[in-house]
């Protein structure tokens, strides 16, 4: 999956350096292989409770101690495989002519309201959990959206201040929600794969970015 992270990034040619971060080597010769540079990350920062944001810290600190910066940083995680050259320069050209400093992909809620949202107690009974406020029609809802973590811009010196990737304040930028997919377990990733075969049969060509190496398993490359 992050091989297209990677090449949609390098196929937007809008970045001089594309990094990936990670405490595994093996993860780094892949991320070489499809041409981006490696950052290896400190073991305290590859935890379940390690943010996004303690990461990013590390990587421009890591550049800082190098005598190297960054003005703007562009996030794409690697669990949004869908994401696309087009939709980096469409997010860029937003956040350049608005004058941003954090900007948050997101998609719209589709096929479920999330002001509908039922929680239940132990006996399993339903309870609203915004309460009755919005049994309305559908069409009366307000429209509300959901982070994607395909595509996060921040000002690099903005994002160190408020150490925080939704500063204040933040602004959203919306993509295609087929795109703007995020896999995080196997339901996420049965419904990517019905989406990449479904969008290319209909449209002809492939619904991936197109990767411009071969693939890093296919060749055998050494691990280690």
């Amino acid at each position: 999956m992050m091989a297209y992270g990677i090449s949609a990034a390098l196929n937007s040619k809008l970045f001089s350096r594309v990094l990936v971060s990670s405490d595994d080597p093996g993860v780094g010769e892949i991320a070489r292989w499809y041409g981006a540079e490696f950052i290896l990350r400190p073991p305290e920062l590859a935890t379940d409770t390690a943010s996004l944001a303690d990461v990013a810290r590390h990587l421009l600190d890591t550049l800082h101690a190098r005598g190297q910066a960054a003005e703007i940083l562009c996030q794409i995680m690697p669990n949004c495989p869908l994401v696309h050259s087009e939709d980096l320069l469409d997010h860029w050209q937003l956040f350049r002519e608005k004058q941003r400093s954090f900007q948050i992909s997101v998609v719209r809620y589709r096929g479920v309201h999330p002001q509908w949202a039922l929680a239940a107690d132990e006996m399993f009974r339903g309870k609203w959990l915004f309460g009755s406020k919005y049994l309305v029609r559908s069409q009366e809802l307000p429209q509300v959206f959901c982070p994607t973590g395909a595509i996060w811009l921040v000002r690099s010196e903005a994002f160190l201040a408020q150490r925080a990737f939704y500063g204040s304040p933040f602004h959203l930028a919306p993509m295609d929600a087929n795109r703007g997919i995020d896999i995080d377990d196997s339901e996420d990733l049965a419904l990517a794969e019905l989406l990449v075969r479904g969008l290319t049969a209909r449209n002809g060509v492939s619904a991936l970015e197109p990767v411009r190496r071969e693939s890093f398993l296919k060749v055998g490359a050494p691990l280690g």
